[in-house]
């Protein structure tokens, strides 16, 4: 089964419609608070708005650079995800804190294309503007922007080109 949701997952340009239903929502958050983390920290944080949470939903919108701006406005829910930078336990620097919610936001993908609704990440916003529209606090980062959304049937499935494991799995050094 995982095999094929990760072969199933892609990032749309374009959604339906159609709107997911919180319950829905949270499905997908519980995937990712499994997630594996340094130290169990659990740095992950999400801000999420439906179309129906319309402050929200535009706040993010205005965060995010024209092009993305333009792909983002159709899916039904955005999210922001935020990194705390430091452990809560001793106020030390995370500097895994960026990787585990990484993969937290992977659980949440797999949970998502299982459920047949598709994401697609941005890195193209202003993490200043994030901070000042959410009021986010000293010691956490915004990192990116999930659209996500039920798949536009209109539009045609993009090929995923993915590199040779050659290109990117080495044995011995670097490139070898």
């Amino acid at each position: 089964m995982l095999n094929e949701l990760i072969e199933k997952r892609y990032s749309p340009y374009s959604f339906s419609d159609s709107q997911i239903e919180k319950e829905t929502i949270y499905k997908l958050f519980d995937a990712a608070r499994f997630s594996p983390s340094s130290y169990n920290e659990q740095p992950w944080r999400f801000i999420v708005a439906s179309k129906a949470n319309e402050e929200t939903y535009n706040n993010i919108l205005k965060s995010l650079v024209d092009a993305n701006r333009d792909r983002a406005k159709q899916a039904s829910v955005l999210i922001l995800t935020i990194a705390q930078n430091e452990f809560s336990k001793n106020g030390k620097k995370n500097y895994h804190a960026e990787y585990d919610l990484g993969q937290a936001v992977a659980y949440l993908t797999l949970k998502a294309t299982e459920l047949d609704i598709y994401v697609h990440q941005m890195a193209g916003f202003s993490r200043e503007k994030a901070v000042d529209l959410f009021n986010i606090p000293e010691g956490f980062t915004p990192i990116t922007v999930m659209a996500l959304g039920y798949i536009n049937e209109n539009d045609e499935d993009k090929i995923k080109q993915r590199k040779e494991l050659s290109e990117i799995v080495f044995e011995k050094s670097f490139n070898k």
